[in-house]
């Protein structure tokens, strides 16, 4: 079996110290780049920096780009069940609370609370600094063999 690329660390900016995903995810790569770190207690988190890009007609963070860091937040609190299974959401639930702004760095953290043989449950938040953006909670479905 090959080596997993390994994460890239990243060595100056607002991001010093945080990894990037060394794996190629057009959409990932499209709306981000997300970044990556360890949380002192051990779960990960993950994080972007608002740009004018990631804006609505307002002014303020679109809630798509916030769903999707969610999603991609929650793929990732999910890798130590999936494995090398792969999975897919199925539910994605959000409710937001405040506004990302231009120039913030918005940090998704979170945990699984369920991990079963076909799915996999987990909860998280979105918070700039202190101020909480967004909770969410969903469901991964492992992927199947069979693909289905």
């Amino acid at each position: 079996m090959a080596d997993q690329p390994k994460p890239l660390q990243v060595e100056d900016g607002d991001f010093k110290g945080w990894f990037l995903s060394p794996f190629h995810d057009d959409y990932v790569n499209h709306i981000g780049p997300f970044y990556y770190l360890p949380g002192a207690d051990g779960k990960m988190q993950v994080a972007l920096k608002v740009e004018q890009r990631h804006l609505n007609g307002g002014g303020i963070m679109h809630g798509g780009c916030l769903l999707s860091l969610a999603d991609t937040a929650l793929y990732v609190f999910a890798l130590d069940n999936l494995q090398t299974s792969g999975g897919v959401t199925m539910q994605l639930d959000a409710q937001f609370l405040s506004p990302g702004n231009l120039g913030d760095i918005v940090i998704a953290t979170g945990e699984i609370t369920r991990a079963g043989q076909s799915t996999i449950f987990g909860r998280g938040q979105i918070k700039v600094g202190d101020r909480m953006v967004m909770t969410f909670s969903g469901v991964i479905k492992r992927a199947s063999k069979s693909g289905a």
